[in-house]
């Protein structure tokens, strides 16, 4: 509310609480307001690692094509195994992926190379989509969108997020270790054990909701 006093016989408006609380307004929008490069900065390795993604999507597919033989097909085609072999399956390959992540967060000069992961699991999804379309057409991008790109995405949330934090584990010891950084304060072993706990749990759930639904579509969709 405006506050009145009388000056010279007129009223003169006083607007001292409501400057007061504009300029917070403006100061509180300008705090939270971030640029573009600053918003990069803060998530410049899931930018990355998304980017590497699409990058081994596209050559993944060109590989294809230009390497498609009998051999090839066999490993590409969809398994008619039994549910514990799919998972076991499905498990193995995401805990090798998981495990390199790990590893190179641990070493010293690992940061530069975790980017390479996201890019495989992109050349393996574009190999597939790859194999699926060429040798089925319309019918094998609806079977890669059902059965294929769900369970890519899910488990490539979580390799991202391993990767993220893979990249800053490795740069922490790089620093430690080269750079002499005094980061001992930020810098505990626990926090990122337990994240790589709650990863590798994650993983095993998006392997077991793989197999559940691949082998309840099995008998429904096929090719």
């Amino acid at each position: 509310m405006d506050s009145y006093e009388i000056k010279d016989g007129n009223f003169q408006i006083i607007k001292e609480k409501d400057k007061k609380s504009n300029e917070k307004k403006l100061e509180l929008v300008k705090e939270d307001k971030k640029d573009f490069f600053e918003i990069f900065k803060e998530n410049k390795t899931i930018i990355y690692s998304v980017i590497f993604y699409a990058a081994g999507l596209l050559c993944g597919s060109y590989v294809y094509k230009k390497l498609e033989n009998d051999l090839l097909n066999q490993m590409l085609a969809p398994g008619k195994e039994e549910f514990l072999q799919l998972f076991l399956n499905n498990l193995s390959l995401y805990f090798i992926i998981f495990t390199a992540s790990v590893l190179l967060g641990v070493c010293l000069v690992g940061f530069p190379l975790l980017n390479i992961i996201p890019f495989f699991v992109g050349v393996d999804a574009g190999m597939k989509i790859a194999y699926f379309y060429i040798n089925y057409s319309i019918k094998g991008i609806g079977y890669s969108l059902l059965m294929v790109a769900p369970f890519v995405c899910l488990f490539l949330t979580v390799i991202i997020y391993s990767v993220s934090m893979s990249y800053y584990l490795s740069k922490s010891i790089y620093d430690i270790t080269v750079k002499k950084s005094d980061i001992s304060e930020d810098f505990n072993y626990r926090i990122y054990l337990k994240k790589y706990l709650c990863y590798a749990g994650m993983i095993i759930i998006v392997a077991l909701i793989n197999t559940a639904v691949c082998t309840a579509l099995n008998g429904i969709i096929s090719l």
